[in-house]
């Protein structure tokens, strides 16, 4: 955990968000260990909720009481980022936003996730959220598109190929899903870091859409499913070359910016 934290950081990632997974479940292992990492410090982290079940007596309280420290990522002023996968229950949501207030003095920031602006923006309202994103995916045309409906945090993609879960047959992804002939894609580190600053030059140019002034990189670690920043191993280690085109591209631009 540490060596990936440095990474991101290498990259110049700011916060992760972790898919929810309840304590006990086992999958809730990474985000044990960037917890009581001893480099936490360099790195926020939010959630994604809608994952996996949430349990309102057990893991909001936990919950709230995270997005009072300082290592839960804020935006717009204090108010802790939040995902959603899947709508949950409005009621839910409202008690949720209730337990951030009296732990941090601020409600959260909700993004609903979808996969279509419509699908998005209708969930976003059902359940009381704040703005619309998108899971995986993004590009300009879809920024477009998903902030018409309602306030956006953008979304850039890495790449989509979940053709190793037709292979290695798992419950949570049905092998059916995955067309037979479906070829994926992966962004070349020239393409990463092209989207990224296409996503920035976006952002800065919209503030009135994206109040909060972030966005969303799908993903770090979905290599399954063909998203990643996080590197991969080849015969001379590891393949850093998407941190590494990404940190030439950011920290040059920084440089340039400061003088």
């Amino acid at each position: 955990m540490d060596t990936e934290i440095g990474y991101a950081i290498h990259a110049g990632i700011d916060y992760w968000a972790f898919d929810w997974y309840p304590p006990g479940n086992g999958m809730e292992l990474a985000r044990n260990l960037f917890l009581t990492s001893r480099k936490r410090e360099r790195l926020k982290w939010c959630v994604v909720l809608g994952t996996n079940p949430f349990d309102m007596n057990r893991d909001a309280p936990w919950l709230a009481a995270e997005f009072a420290k300082p290592g839960y990522q804020k935006v717009l002023d204090g108010r802790p980022l939040v995902y959603l996968f899947t709508p949950m229950a409005r009621a839910d949501l409202a008690a949720l936003r209730e337990l951030s207030l009296k732990s941090c003095g601020k409600t959260p920031y909700v993004a609903m996730m979808g996969w279509t602006a419509t699908e998005a923006a209708q969930a976003c309202e059902a359940v009381g959220a704040d703005a619309v994103t998108m899971y995986a995916g993004g590009m300009e045309k879809n920024w477009e598109e998903y902030s018409k409906l309602k306030e956006l945090i953008p979304n850039v993609g890495t790449g989509w190929d979940p053709t190793p879960f037709r292979d290695t047959q798992v419950t949570w992804y049905p092998h059916e899903n995955i067309v037979k002939d479906f070829v994926g894609w992966s962004a070349t580190p020239k393409q990463l870091v092209a989207s990224m600053e296409a996503a920035f030059a976006w952002t800065k140019a919209n503030p009135g859409k994206v109040p909060a002034n972030a966005i969303l990189v799908y993903a770090w670690n979905e290599h399954s499913e063909g998203g990643w920043l996080c590197p991969t191993f080849n015969p001379q280690g590891p393949n850093t070359e998407r941190i590494d085109a990404l940190h030439e591209w950011l920290f040059g631009r920084t440089s340039v910016q400061g003088n």
